[in-house]
């Protein structure tokens, strides 16, 4: 997924685009179409905003907890992703750019740090991530996991980004405790898990922790709580 630090390329295929349906622009005025989409003036403004993002990329990124990698989609110049250099045992997903920097972040910026396991040992268990999250102006920050049957086959997911209660941070929030609790089916043959923000601001996470859950816990998904039994089927009660 592109982001602003891909203007040239954006532009290219702009023109690209435009000269297939007969209108014909040069690349300069594709790169100022390209910086107006991004909520900037002008091109010079987004070349400047492009040079300072991809000097701080380079002069601080954060080392990653071993064991860790950064998901396929995630672009260090947009995030800033690893260990706390101000507190042992913390874990930090920062964006470079803040909501005053004049950055238009496409909806799907994600910045995401995870681990992949291999299911066996866990298969027709019930097994919860918890983890304490600290946010400062999140657009959205969560931990999430992922049952897979194999590469690409989804048999169970949640990244909290769709609950309707007790589902990921957004804002400034103090140290918050979220969970997760997935069933994982005989058929299952990795699992996946993590921490993610969405767009702007910062997260910070610590005591993450990954075990059997316990009896009473209902398992989560996408959508929030799973019931145990179909209801309301007869439409009688609102939300």
């Amino acid at each position: 997924m592109h982001s602003f630090m891909d203007a040239k390329i954006l532009a290219k295929n702009l023109r690209q685009s435009l000269a297939h349906n007969g209108i014909e622009r040069s690349h300069s005025e594709c790169l100022e179409l390209v910086a107006q989409q991004f909520g900037l003036k002008d091109w010079n403004q987004l070349s400047a905003r492009i040079a300072a993002t991809a000097n701080r990329a380079s002069m601080d990124h954060l080392a990653l907890p071993e064991g860790w990698k950064l998901a396929r989609h995630t672009d260090r110049s947009i995030y800033r992703i690893g260990m706390d250099t101000e507190a042992p045992g913390v874990a930090k997903i920062a964006c470079r750019a803040g909501r005053a920097d004049g950055i238009v972040l496409p909806s799907d910026s994600f910045g995401v740090m995870m681990q992949s396991i291999t299911a066996e040992p866990y298969r027709e268990r019930k097994l919860a991530l918890s983890a304490m999250i600290s946010t400062d102006d999140a657009d959205a920050a969560s931990i999430w996991m992922r049952v897979d049957q194999s590469l690409g086959q989804v048999l169970r997911f949640d990244n909290m980004l769709d609950r309707v209660g007790e589902g990921s941070l957004r804002g400034t929030n103090d140290w918050t405790t979220r969970r997760i609790v997935l069933d994982v089916p005989d058929s299952a043959a990795s699992i996946h898990c993590g921490l993610l923000l969405n767009g702007y601001g910062s997260m910070c996470v610590k005591n993450l922790t990954f075990a059997e859950a316990q009896a009473g816990w209902p398992v989560t998904a996408g959508g929030g709580k799973l019931f145990m039994k179909p209801t309301n089927l007869d439409f009688s009660s609102a939300a």
